[in-house]
């Protein structure tokens, strides 16, 4: 690992980063070796990735159910993380109960846990409704600017318009995407089960315990490379990573391109990798019989001895 990170550091761009899985026998030791290359001060964050929904209670002490993710980059200053495409389910929070012409909209209320004491008011609005902070909090917004939105239509008083007012905060005026959470749940990554499942349609038969799920690696994907981006897999296994590109290609007609190494233990590379990879290009009949067409593009295939 020591060595393969310090030529993974060498080869990042000065904008990229790099993810590490990792289980919970090494993560503490993989640690303390990023911090060594990469430096602690482009540490980025450990993620969690839940992997499995079922509890195993034949396990002695706990049911481990995640791994962890460490992320570095090669020069923090000069990494920027893409935002994550909104769902439908978070544009679903927002509606518009009052036919505000803005748009829909959801609320927030009206204090915050910090601010100063000297901005601490009352204030009772024109259609009689008092209010001031909870004890402990204070106003999100000046008595000006809160009188302000009073005016504008920007507050809500509840369907009886006599409730606590709360602050709306319109669907139009949010970014168009989200911070990725550092908790990657399986509904939105994937599972290990699925992974599984995934690699089985395409060589029809389960031949690697641990495939990582195709949409965990196109998060990463998302998070930080262009449409033209090169993502280099050094421990590539059963080849996720290279089918993640082309199918994330696939999807916004992007032209990424990636490198995938193994040590072929067990001829992994070329019983599980290369043939995954050629199929998933050239387009195969899965497990059950159903036609995939192929996504299209150039495979080579390398032999060396370096280490």
């Amino acid at each position: 690992m020591d060595k393969r990170l310090r030529l993974s550091h060498r080869l990042l761009k000065e904008t990229g980063v790099i993810f590490i899985s990792i289980d919970d026998n090494e993560q503490a030791q993989l640690k303390l070796l990023c911090d060594e290359i990469f430096e602690e001060k482009n540490y980025i964050a450990t993620l969690i990735w839940n992997k499995k929904n079922v509890v195993q209670n034949d396990a002695k002490y706990f049911s481990v159910n995640h791994e962890y993710i460490l992320c570095y980059a090669q020069n923090i200053e000069k990494v920027v993380f893409n935002l994550l495409p909104r769902t439908e389910e978070h544009n679903a929070r927002y509606n518009n109960p009052d036919n505000d012409p803005r748009g829909n909209w959801t609320s927030v209320a009206l204090q915050a846990k910090s601010g100063s004491e000297s901005n601490l008011y009352e204030i009772t609005f024109p259609n009689g409704v008092k209010w001031k902070p909870v004890a402990g909090t204070f106003p999100r917004l000046s008595k000006e600017s809160l009188s302000r939105a009073y005016q504008e239509g920007r507050l809500w008083f509840g369907k009886n318009g006599k409730n606590v007012p709360r602050l709306k905060k319109y669907l139009s005026e949010v970014k168009q995407g989200v911070v990725s959470n550092s908790i990657l749940l399986p509904d939105e990554v994937g599972s290990t089960q699925l992974a599984k499942e995934t690699l089985k349609r395409i060589l029809d038969k389960n031949i690697f315990e641990t495939p990582k799920p195709v949409d965990l690696i196109k998060r990463f994907i998302r998070l930080n490379s262009s449409k033209d981006g090169l993502i280099l897999d050094f421990m590539a296994g059963s080849g996720t990573t290279g089918q993640a590109v082309l199918e994330m290609n696939d999807e916004d007609k992007g032209n990424r391109k990636f490198i995938l190494c193994t040590n072929n233990e067990h001829n992994i590379s070329t019983d599980v990798c290369y043939p995954r990879i050629e199929k998933v290009i050239t387009g195969y009949n899965n497990s059950k019989g159903d036609k995939v067409i192929g996504l299209g593009g150039n495979l080579k295939y390398f032999k060396t001895d370096f280490v």
